[in-house]
């Protein structure tokens, strides 16, 4: 069996099912059934309602040389049903099948159970650590794009540089203000070195989100701030080089404190 079934199984556990009563033996003078508790004092059963026998989960999953001997058929290949030897003292039959040497096929296998169970809990554990340093990289790449856009935007610097190439020597103020940071920030410099292509936070298309959702927060911001205050509007039209036409608007409003804004 190989280990990514015993894996599967192993994250399931035994089938322990709490029934409201359990089939009787055909014995009327002492009759016997499967009692719950014994889930808690031997971890390793599994009981089937349907043959109302039990199982070893872990000789199942690794007793791969099963024999003639108690311990590895019965439990396995076999089902157990005689409860009258569950209650046999000293020779009761799960203890029995466990065996007093360490190295009994049932012990043995309950070891290769529990290493593998905490084996595949450490790679969960693995994974769960990777996942955890990937959202953190992303969040820091986002972070320093973030504060690149803010800090640009409110010095009113363009973003964008003619030849943003990696052999350019200058590749505009926004790629260029990155490096600067990432030399000074080890742990910038290296998120930014091992991003990959889908998730640099980098691009055109990420600079005009963050700016737009800036935008939008100081919009916002100038909404509440003139509330139902009196304002007046001031247009100014202008041809730049490239012979477009850009407009500005103006607002311009008194405040709380009585002090004309802009």
């Amino acid at each position: 069996m190989r280990d990514e079934i015993r894996r599967a199984y192993i994250k399931v556990g035994p089938y322990q099912p709490i029934l409201s009563e359990y089939p009787t033996s055909n014995s009327k003078k002492h009759p016997r059934y499967f009692q719950p508790s014994w889930f808690k004092q031997f971890s390793w059963l599994e009981y089937s309602p349907s043959k109302d026998a039990v199982f070893c989960l872990p000789c199942f999953l690794f007793n791969s040389n099963p024999n003639s001997h108690f311990g590895s058929t019965t439990f396995t290949h076999n089902c157990f049903s005689n409860w009258k030897k569950v209650h046999d003292g000293c020779n009761c039959a799960f203890l029995t099948h466990m065996g007093k040497d360490p190295n009994s096929l049932h012990n043995n296998a309950q070891r290769a159970y529990v290493d593998l169970m905490n084996q595949a809990q450490l790679i969960k554990v693995s994974l769960d650590r990777q996942a955890t340093q990937k959202i953190s990289a992303n969040r820091l790449r986002l972070k320093t794009s973030i504060d690149v856009v803010r800090w640009l935007s409110f010095q009113g610097c363009a973003f964008r540089g003619h030849d943003e190439s990696s052999g350019s020597k200058n590749r505009g103020n926004f790629l260029e203000l990155l490096s600067l940071l990432a030399s000074y920030d080890e742990k910038v410099g290296n998120v930014l070195k091992s991003a990959p292509q889908n998730a640099s936070y980098t691009s055109s298309t990420i600079q005009k989100e963050i700016l737009q959702i800036y935008a939008s927060r100081v919009r916002n911001v100038i909404r509440e701030e003139i509330s139902d205050r009196k304002f007046s509007i001031i247009v100014d039209e202008a041809r730049n080089k490239s012979k477009k036409e850009q407009m500005e608007i103006i607002l311009r409003f008194v405040d709380k404190q009585g002090q004309v804004k802009e």
